[in-house]
């Protein structure tokens, strides 16, 4: 029986690369994001490539929207196999420390956080009792090692990392298994992922990043993992 990954954040960089790569395996996709007409464009090129997909348009910021849309998914493929959730937010909308706003941080915490607790409320019941079940999360390192240039962000980062975490505490008795992976570094075009950025920050592709996702929806290893270099990081981090 062929299972369904859901991706929800579906762009065109790691959202794309994850339902490829997991529609190589066999799995069906539903993919949720807020432009359909993109969303449409990716059904069609998955389909070339012989994966089955389906877009469900939402704002992730809208809970009753994305819960729509989660139900919608389960309706036309049935149960959620693995739910991955990669939304982010626009560069325009970080923030330092000492520009932050309680507006500007509730954006990030609408995609980061309620957004990710409203798909996992709503997929998890038919979850329950399903083989190989998975819950992952995307997002940057900033969660682990939050540094002044992207602080807003990085506040809600840090509280998904925790999200994740005592979800995989909960949820790990049923079966279900849950990552989150930080990248630690810039996710690049093939071809570019060689040397560092101008930063010293690591290069990636989205492929790369989708391989890391699927190997943790296989091997349910430890619930946090990294991609990149956290060196850089780790000095940007602890300046002064």
């Amino acid at each position: 029986m062929a299972k369904t990954l859901v991706v929800v954040g579906a762009g065109p960089g790691v959202g794309r690369a994850v339902a490829e790569r997991f529609g190589r395996e066999g799995f069906r996709v539903g993919l949720i994001a807020r432009n359909g007409e993109r969303l449409d464009a990716m059904v069609g090129d998955l389909a070339a490539q012989g994966i089955e997909a389906a877009a469900f348009p939402a704002d992730v910021r809208d809970r009753t929207g994305l819960a729509s849309a989660l139900k919608q998914a389960i309706a036309r493929f049935g149960a959620i196999d693995v739910l991955e959730y990669s939304p982010t937010g626009t560069s325009e909308n970080l923030r330092s420390p000492r520009e932050m706003t309680a507006d500007n941080e509730q954006y990030h915490l609408d995609i980061c956080v309620l957004g990710a607790i409203t798909a996992v409320n709503t997929a998890l019941p038919a979850m329950v009792g399903r083989e190989g079940a998975a819950i992952l999360f995307t997002t940057a390192a900033s969660a682990q090692f939050p540094v002044p240039f992207t602080a807003s962000f990085g506040v809600a980062a840090g509280a998904s990392l925790n999200y994740a975490r005592v979800l995989h505490q909960d949820l790990a008795p049923e079966g279900i298994h849950v990552g989150i992976l930080s990248i630690a570094g810039l996710v690049v075009p093939p071809g570019r992922e060689q040397g560092r950025s101008a930063k010293g920050l690591s290069l990636m592709t989205a492929e790369q990043v989708a391989e890391r996702l699927w190997a943790m929806a296989r091997e349910r290893g430890p619930v946090e993992s990294i991609i990149g270099d956290t060196e850089v990081l780790r000095r940007y981090s602890a300046a002064p």
